[in-house]
């Protein structure tokens, strides 16, 4: 919790040497003094507090642009974004592992905002069930995205002014994924009304 101006006036009048020429009273020409010194030492603190802040990805406001520039972005699959949608790319390349896994792709997803489920195909050999997809082994390398035909993102509390309050489309779904899974692995988008 910062400290407040008074707490550092009083601090410093406290420091101060005893005497009747230091006066301790608050309303003394020393007081105010310390007053004005206390309020920039509250204001370097506060400062402070603030970059405490900035040094996550997912808090940060004042130093996205460098955050950004540190991670490479934005890049191919940024087009244009508001605000939230900048901070959302910078904490996914922050967080980013790496992986092929189906958790690992649905996480990939949420923290762009997107609600998918994902379909993996297996070959289908001999003594497999009847009725089940007829399939080669090339199939077990693709795995198809399900996703909401209309994804929306809404604007958030504590976004710049002048921003769009809610943007559309699955571009940037589709293309982090296609720069993030392995080239020999194949993915199928499939947008539908509902995710059954």
């Amino acid at each position: 919790m910062p400290h407040s101006l008074s707490d550092y006036r009083d601090t410093l009048l406290a420091l101060l040497p005893r005497g009747d020429a230091w006066s301790t009273d608050a309303d003394s020409a020393l007081g105010q003094l310390m007053s004005g010194v206390g309020e920039e030492f509250a204001r370097i603190e506060q400062r402070a507090n603030d970059l405490l802040t900035e040094a996550a990805p997912s808090q940060t406001f004042e130093l996205l642009d460098e955050w950004q520039q540190m991670y490479g972005l934005p890049d191919t699959c940024s087009g244009e974004q508001v605000f939230q949608q900048r901070r959302i790319a910078l904490v996914q390349k922050y967080q980013l592992m790496g992986g092929q896994s189906r958790e690992f792709l649905l996480g990939i997803a949420a923290v762009l905002g997107y609600e998918i489920a994902i379909t993996e195909y297996q070959h289908r050999g001999f003594g497999a069930d009847f009725g089940t997809n007829y399939a080669g082994h090339d199939w077990n390398n693709v795995v198809q995205i399900n996703a909401l035909l209309i994804n929306y993102q809404e604007r958030s509390h504590g976004q710049p002014h002048g921003e769009t309050y809610r943007t559309w489309g699955n571009a940037g779904l589709e293309c982090v994924f296609n720069r993030l899974i392995h080239a020999h692995r194949h993915i199928i988008y499939n947008y539908q009304e509902t995710l059954d």
